[in-house]
């Protein structure tokens, strides 16, 4: 579900505190200028947010070694259409409580790629930065979820990971 104005989301709150701050304070701006769209898992049975990820259009950059890889040699352009995770978070109480709502968000946005495809606009592969900064631990959740660091972005400060849609 997209985030709209009038949405209380007062309640959320994480165990990373940067994140309960983006969705409190930024999420809203940054969907009204059309740069992020934020997403909500919503429990059904109390209206609480469960979990939230913001999303953006993004591309990156594969190697040579990389294209490879994908069986793309013949592309003729570096630059390969994805879709960026640039927030995910599960709120406290429910991150205490179950397990793999995170791995759920990420299947669900292979499908709004999915969609996005049928849509008639071309995305191959799920992209996000994953911040060690606030937590140590996110880059073997990414890991154990398919994804795989992008050799032409590590000298960021948060490694870029990449996740190819097509991969089971």
């Amino acid at each position: 579900m997209d985030l709209t104005p009038g949405f209380r989301l007062d309640d959320f709150y994480c165990v990373l505190e940067p994140y309960t701050d983006f969705i409190h304070k930024e999420a809203l701006e940054l969907q009204g200028y059309e740069v992020s769209k934020i997403h909500l898992l919503i429990n059904k049975t109390n209206a609480d947010v469960v979990a939230y990820m913001s999303l953006s259009a993004d591309s990156i950059r594969l190697s040579d070694s990389e294209k490879e890889q994908y069986n793309m040699e013949s592309v003729g352009f570096k630059a390969i259409p994805a879709i960026k995770i640039g927030h995910l978070a599960v709120a406290k109480v429910y991150s205490e409580k179950y397990r793999g709502i995170g791995t759920l968000l990420i299947e669900l946005v292979r499908g709004i790629a999915f969609s996005m495809r049928k849509s008639g606009v071309a995305c191959r592969f799920i992209t996000v930065d994953a911040d060690i900064l606030n937590n140590p631990s996110v880059l073997d959740f990414y890991f154990k979820s398919g994804f795989t660091l992008n050799e032409e972005y590590q000298r960021r400060k948060n490694p870029s990971l990449r996740l190819d849609i097509e991969s089971d």
